[in-house]
């Protein structure tokens, strides 16, 4: 049985790891000063260009970016705008593809070098990680993936970390980040072409997660 406070504690270890490239950038950014500020914000705009103009580009860019702390939100929001020429619905089928691959090699690498990585780093403290799969780990992986707010790809090396059953990680994530990512998309296609259809499927899908989430958080505070 795996607790709050030990999910809490490896999400947090996993935030952490984020946390230091993060300031690692702006670090990197304060030192640099403006030049490298003004230098970093034209590759994004040309970056940006290259993606919306050539999609396999933009939607490998889904598959591998993600997993080194890329928000995952701007990509889904040039999908938007590249559905514009080329239709939402393909936007959206290449957008769950591409997240399947990123939810696929992110959990491997968690569950192989991330995990030796971490056993190694907590042999020095009084924590561990479960030898096998703890049996309210799918309960955890719905709240997880459905609580707003929480980074996907944290609950991609979290689980994989955990050793989920792979079936069980994607039967539980890929219905979940693909309503949500379409959602967005949906959203994105309909304030770029102006077609409010796309625009109100696109809320109502986020809608309904949230709403989902905001149950499954509710149960589990019951449940406790």
């Amino acid at each position: 049985m795996i607790t709050r406070k030990a999910i809490l504690w490896l999400i947090s270890g996993i935030a952490g790891c984020f946390a230091f490239l993060f300031l690692s950038y702006y670090l990197l950014i304060a030192f640099g000063g403006e030049k490298l500020e003004e230098k970093l914000y034209f590759f994004w705009n040309e970056f940006r260009e290259i993606l919306v103009n050539h999609g396999p580009i933009l939607f490998l860019s889904i598959a591998i970016l993600p997993g080194f702390i890329l928000p995952v939100a701007p990509l889904l929001t040039l999908a938007g705008l590249w559905a514009e020429q080329h239709g939402p619905w393909e936007a959206c089928f290449f957008c769950l593809l591409a997240l399947t691959v990123n939810l696929t090699w992110t959990y491997w690498l968690a569950r192989g070098p991330a995990r030796s990585l971490m056993q190694g780093l907590l042999e020095k403290t009084k924590f561990t990680l479960p030898t096998t799969p703890p049996t309210n780990l799918i309960q955890w992986a719905l709240i997880l993936r459905l609580t707003p707010g929480v980074p996907f790809i944290f609950s991609n090396y979290g689980l994989g970390i955990l050793q989920m059953p792979f079936l069980q990680y994607l039967v539980i994530s890929v219905p979940i980040i693909g309503v949500t990512s379409c959602g967005y998309v949906l959203a994105f296609a309909g304030i770029f072409s102006g077609d409010w259809q796309y625009l109100w499927i696109g809320s109502c899908l986020i809608g309904i997660m949230l709403i989902l989430g905001k149950m499954s958080l509710k149960k589990h505070r019951n449940a406790d």
